[in-house]
C-alpha cells in the first residue's frame, strides 16, 4: 500500500502544480481524489507497520503538500 500511496501522491502533487495557475473543476476533483486516497492508504500502511515506512511518510507529505498547493491556487469567483 505504501507504493500505491506514493504513486497517488506524486500524481496529486504534479496535478496541483498548474502551469497557468488556473484549474477547472475536473482537475480539482481529480487532485482531491488522488490526494485523499493517498493520505488514507498511507495512514493504513503506517498503522499496519508495513515495510517501506520512509516511502509512506514521503507519500503522505507529498499528498498533503499537493492538497495545500491546490487549496492555495484555487481562485473563488
Amino acid at each position: 500500500m505504501g507504493i500505491v500511496s506514493a504513486i497517488f501522491a506524486g500524481l496529486a502533487f504534479l496535478g496541483s502544480v498548474g502551469v497557468e495557475g488556473a484549474h477547472d473543476k475536473d482537475a480539482i476533483l481529480g487532485v482531491v481524489i488522488l490526494g485523499v486516497s493517498s493520505l488514507i492508504l498511507g495512514a493504513i500502511s503506517l498503522q499496519q507497520r508495513k515495510p517501506l515506512k520512509t516511502l509512506t511518510i514521503v507519500a503522505v507529505t507529498f499528498a498533503a503538500l499537493g492538497l495545500l498547493i491546490l487549496l492555495g491556487n484555487t481562485q473563488s469567483n
